[in-house]
């Protein structure tokens, strides 16, 4: 490719390979014999696999924990030399599993002879996650209609229960007995008037009173909440605060709710010792623009700690209502969680493997300039 500077009579070339290198796109050029002769950045870095290693051996051997793509690059060498497209999941030398889509190209020259392959790799987890939370979003709506319902029909009965409950220990005077039956029938009364409100906060979406925040200083509130907690486990805080970053849009009350709810069920985890660390970073490659609104930036925080991780089939329910691994939770916590999240139009991730701890991540928008 050829560029003339402005004023300038002398022309001068681009390389295509700082062409191919500055695509956001992964490019992986596979030669006739199927060996590896070119990859970009981008192509290393959804690969995790440097181009070092990559060049000049066979795509066979490379990616031979994903036979689909395989199977693709030897129908471009077949003799129709003919192009294809797919999606699939993308093994890493490292074990993780990455949701692409693939083109795979013949490469020829002008006369028509064929060099070998262009793979097009294009990373889909961001779409993946917006699928899902598509998704989880009308299980959430379903389930709130439903919790709504079933919430007004026992809470009546349970209130009646209660107070009878209330008059026989006051009928009993002083009958040990009874009035021992009766505190635990109305502090179960109580326990599932509790779980009827968690499940409206489902149902009723929040009153956000949302302001100009300063997420350093919400998240230093909620861990004096959780001080006397963190000494007594033996756990070490630790804190990458980006000095840098803008204010946040959001309802405090509800983000105070949310990051303590996620920092106690960390604590949970570490079963008394470990480290904690809570990170804040601003998203720079990904955006969302809703109808009306400026484009929206956003702020994440990363909660990690170092327990025992969480299992691999877990990891899809573990923001479905009534899903829990605590032997006297309710598994509403961070569904609300989730809901909250939403609403406020951000998003809430977790990374983990078992064994190896577990992230739990948040991002909320940044507040629009003035």
């Amino acid at each position: 490719m050829k560029i003339q500077e402005q004023g300038q009579e002398a022309e001068f070339e681009i390389p295509w390979e700082n062409i191919l290198t500055s695509l956001e796109d992964g490019v992986i050029v596979v030669d006739r014999l199927g060996k590896v002769s070119f990859v970009n950045q981008a192509a290393e870095m959804l690969t995790q696999m440097p181009a070092s290693q990559a060049l000049r051996r066979p795509c066979s051997l490379l990616f031979r924990k994903s036979g689909w793509l395989i199977d693709m690059v030897k129908k471009s060498q077949s003799p129709q030399h003919s192009g294809t497209r797919g999606e699939g999941d993308l093994a890493t030398p490292w074990g993780r599993q990455v949701p692409v889509s693939l083109t795979v190209s013949p490469l020829q020259d002008r006369y028509g002879r064929f060099l070998g392959s262009i793979l097009l790799l294009h990373d889909l987890t961001r779409r993946r996650e917006m699928e899902e939370d598509l998704k989880r979003a009308d299980r959430l709506a379903m389930l709130g209609t439903l919790a709504a319902g079933l919430a007004h029909e026992i809470k009546n009965p349970l209130g009646g229960i209660k107070g009878a409950a209330q008059l026989l220990r006051r009928e009993a005077g002083g009958n040990p007995s009874i009035a021992q039956y009766t505190d635990i029938m109305i502090r179960e009364a109580d326990r599932v008037n509790l779980l009827m409100e968690q499940l409206l906060d489902l149902s009723r979406p929040a009153k956000l009173n949302l302001a100009s925040l300063n997420i350093h200083e919400l998240l230093d509130d909620v861990l004096l909440l959780e001080k006397q907690t963190v000494q007594e486990r033996q756990v070490a805080l630790k804190k990458n605060y980006d000095p840098s970053l803008p204010p946040i849009r959001a309802d405090r009350g509800q983000l105070t709710q949310v990051f303590l709810n996620l920092i106690k069920n960390a604590l949970q985890a570490m079963n008394g010792r470990g480290r904690l660390t809570i990170t804040t970073r601003i998203e720079t490659g990904f955006h969302i623009r809703e109808p009306g609104r400026k484009r929206a930036n956003f702020i994440w925080v990363d909660m990690e700690d170092d327990g025992p991780g969480i299992r691999e089939e877990d990891l899809p329910h573990i923001f479905s209502p009534f899903f829990t691994t605590k032997s006297n939770g309710t598994g509403l916590g961070l569904a609300i969680c989730y809901r909250i999240i939403k609403e406020h139009g951000g998003l809430i991730r977790v990374e983990s493997s078992e064994g190896k701890g577990a992230t739990f991540s948040v991002s909320v928008p940044v507040a629009e300039q003035t």
